[in-house]
């Protein structure tokens, strides 16, 4: 049988200046992202689309993760095969291209770990 896992977070606006969402520049794209018993993430959108550039944003928590996930199971697999990593570093570049509707998405998230085994 295989295991479920849930994860469970809460996000919560509050970029609301008065007037909540009256036109694209009333309102600020800040947010909190909470987890139970852990630290809270502060977060808006990119800063090219009025984002706060000290806050984490969607694009980069995306391509972080996938950066992590990668190395979680690289380790796995190297713990299982008796390989011993003693570093591991990733600097990911993830793509994100425009389209023509104000929308976004991903074209390529590219990892590049530099691994050092003994």
């Amino acid at each position: 049988m295989q295991k479920k896992h849930q994860y469970n977070a809460t996000v919560v606006w509050t970029g609301n200046k008065g007037v909540g969402t009256t036109n694209y520049l009333s309102y600020e794209r800040e947010h909190i992202i909470s987890i139970e018993k852990k630290l809270d993430i502060l977060g808006s959108s990119d800063p090219d689309f009025r984002g706060d550039t000290t806050k984490h944003n969607p694009e980069e928590l995306l391509v972080s993760s996938l950066s992590a996930c990668h190395l979680l199971w690289y380790l796995h697999l190297c713990a299982q095969a008796g390989v011993i990593v003693a570093d591991y570093t990733d600097n990911p570049i993830g793509v994100m291209n425009e389209t023509e509707n104000d929308g976004g998405h991903f074209t390529e998230v590219i990892l590049d770990p530099v691994v050092i085994v003994k």
